[in-house]
């Protein structure tokens, strides 16, 4: 507490003091801030690269295939049969979105293609490859 220099001897002022508010408030704001990026980038894979292509990740549902075997569909890990099960019900539900395929490198052919076989079969037709772009200094 302060006292007001302006009023009678002794009597306290009823006041916060704002300045260790405002500094847990800032070092808050700091942490969220290099802590969100890291909450949203998902899995990491190793992606093929492609000269051609455009981002449809923001409007398209996304199955990932990651080189230890695990699958993610939709931001969350599943088996085969739970990806089938999960298609099948959102082909039910009406609207089909674009679905992107997030394979690593190095995983199989044979095992790409079977995800991909599973998302035909559901009824989805729009079925894409997600790929990085090659940096403009390699491509020289």
């Amino acid at each position: 507490m302060a006292f007001n220099p302006g009023s009678r001897h002794g009597q306290r002022m009823a006041d916060i003091n704002m300045t260790p508010l405002i500094d847990v408030m800032l070092v808050l704001l700091i942490i969220f801030m290099v802590a969100a990026p890291m909450l949203t980038t998902g899995v990491d894979v190793n992606l093929p690269e492609s000269r051609t292509g455009r981002n449809l990740e923001s409007e398209a549902m996304v199955v990932t295939l990651m080189r230890d075997g695990r699958m993610e569909f939709e931001k969350t890990f599943v088996r085969e049969e739970q990806l089938k099960a999960q298609l099948r019900q959102r082909a039910g539900q009406g609207r089909k979105r674009p679905i992107l395929v997030r394979a690593d490198h190095a995983i199989p052919y044979g095992r790409v293609i079977t995800v991909v076989d599973a998302i035909r079969e559901a009824g989805f037709t729009q079925v894409g490859f997600v790929t990085q772009g090659i940096p403009a200094e390699r491509e020289r």
